[in-house]
């Protein structure tokens, strides 16, 4: 049985599906309010200490009757801390349960804000630094203006699928941000031979990482290439795909040694 996600990585996904309009069970609800019940009863206040009373009897009573409250208040917290654990188990993997469903779920907007800054672009120059655009020509004003409002909302489309990805296992890779909307294709010894990582692949990887400050110049970089294909990860795909880009670099590292078949995987390049 896999591990289940952090609480708070839960919680993160959580406000990223609400924050998305997506469906949240009442499963995910209900092990929420659970996990809520034990922390408040793991967090219970020591009562108020009583005014001291006028007369010694009512004294020792009034101590009586707080030692009782405070041994209370300190029972109920060691006994919602035997809960806690499996409350806040219950919870992750409840939410763990949703993780590839949401992923899903924003592929339709992930396509049309993709589609949306394609067409943008296809106004644009081919320099799209924001510094050296023409801002007197209206038709590239709005082009820009809609491209920047796409961006903006994939940016953030991204940063909630990664947060969404994360509590199903995903737990990224370095080129996330890339590789959590678009895959290289895999590797063969005829690509590797021609060179095509470099001339044609690799390139796309490097101008995204050039381009990180900006963000409607690196989007409308990435629409425009098709060496590339766009598409939101499923949950694990990001591994995959940094698998394929390892590969690839393997693969040209290994160029010169004899290869058995067509395609170069990750297991088999090592060997290559």
């Amino acid at each position: 049985m896999s591990l289940p996600p952090s609480t708070s990585q839960a919680a993160r996904a959580v406000r990223a599906a609400e924050r998305c309009k997506l469906t949240v069970p009442d499963t995910v609800r209900e092990a929420a309010a659970v996990q809520s019940a034990v922390w408040e009863a793991e967090h219970t206040p020591d009562p108020d200490r009583p005014a001291l009373p006028d007369t010694a009897a009512e004294t020792a009573a009034a101590i009586q009757q707080h030692a009782e409250a405070l041994r209370l208040a300190d029972a109920t917290r060691q006994a919602a801390g035997l809960f806690s654990a499996e409350a806040d188990e219950r919870y992750a993997r409840a939410v763990a349960a949703c993780g590839a469903g949401w992923v899903a779920a924003l592929d339709k907007p992930f396509r049309s804000l993709v589609a949306a800054v394609r067409k943008a672009a296809d106004k644009l120059p081919h320099d799209v630094d924001a510094a050296r655009l023409d801002w007197n020509n209206p038709t590239i004003t709005t082009a820009y203006t809609k491209a920047e409002a796409a961006v903006v909302q994939l940016e953030q489309l991204v940063a909630d699928r990664n947060a969404m990805a994360t509590v199903h296992g995903d737990d990224g890779a370095r080129e996330r941000d890339l590789l959590a909307v678009a895959a290289p294709p895999q590797p063969t010894r005829e690509a590797v031979r021609d060179g095509l990582w470099r001339d044609r692949y690799a390139p796309v990887l490097v101008r995204w990482r050039e381009l990180r400050h900006q963000p409607v110049t690196r989007w409308v970089h990435l629409v425009r290439q098709d060496a590339w294909t766009l598409s939101l990860a499923a949950p694990g795909e990001v591994q995959q795909r940094a698998a394929d880009v390892e590969a690839w670099r393997e693969a040209v590292a290994a160029a010169g040694a004899p290869q058995r078949s067509n395609t170069v995987t990750t297991a088999d390049v090592v060997r290559v």
